[in-house]
């Protein structure tokens, strides 16, 4: 259960980039877009995630977890607030506290307690390090098919400024599919090694 909790969301998120991969116009017309954005702010919340779950991990309670998180997401929000700012919309502060509830839910309403172990907590938050760093360097180097994401898709997205993401979006949105389809089968990994280890030792 401990598991399915960590991996659903990234899991569900892997399967909306692949989704608009496809069919582009699935969840908007302009969702390619929104998405390149996501892969942007996962950056900083990969950031800001360390920094929470080392507080975390000495927070006893759940509420106390809570108002740690809100403490450092509040102060992320500067950054956040003044990509809204520069695009006109609220989708990149929305967007950030989405992401992190997704990278910290499981830290704050786990149901096993290892979870909150130093060990656990920093193990998942190297696990995002080193899959944001290894699917990013793949999408770069390795030529990624544009699948759905015609010329047309890509004029509708109304992007400003230049760069690989902008002038093929498609390397972004593959980006974003691997990412968190390792980052959600990793963390189903990492939890039933733990539940493996946690009944080693109660035998």
């Amino acid at each position: 259960m401990a598991g399915l909790i960590q991996a659903v969301p990234d899991l569900g998120l892997s399967a909306v980039f692949l989704i608009t991969w496809l069919k582009p116009d699935t969840f908007g017309p302009q969702f390619v877009k929104r998405l390149v954005l996501v892969m942007l702010l996962e950056f900083l919340v990969i950031h800001s995630a360390g920094f929470m779950g080392a507080a975390t991990i000495s927070a006893g309670s759940p509420v106390k977890r809570l108002l740690v998180i809100l403490g450092f997401g509040l102060f992320y929000s500067l950054f956040t607030g003044a990509f809204s700012l520069a695009f006109h919309t609220s989708w990149p502060f929305i967007s950030f506290w989405i992401l992190v509830a997704n990278r910290m839910l499981g830290v704050v309403v786990s149901p096993a307690g290892d979870l909150k172990a130093a060990k656990v907590v920093m193990s998942g938050w190297a696990l995002t390090v080193a899959a944001y760093l290894g699917c990013c360097f793949l999408t770069v180097l390795v030529p990624m098919p544009r699948l759905g994401i015609t010329a047309d898709v890509i004029t509708r997205q109304d992007f400003t400024g230049g760069g690989l993401w902008i002038d093929q979006p498609q390397t972004a949105i593959a980006f974003g599919c691997f990412y968190f389809l390792v980052v959600g089968l990793g963390e189903m990994l990492l939890v039933r090694r733990l539940a493996a280890a946690e009944t080693d030792r109660r035998q």
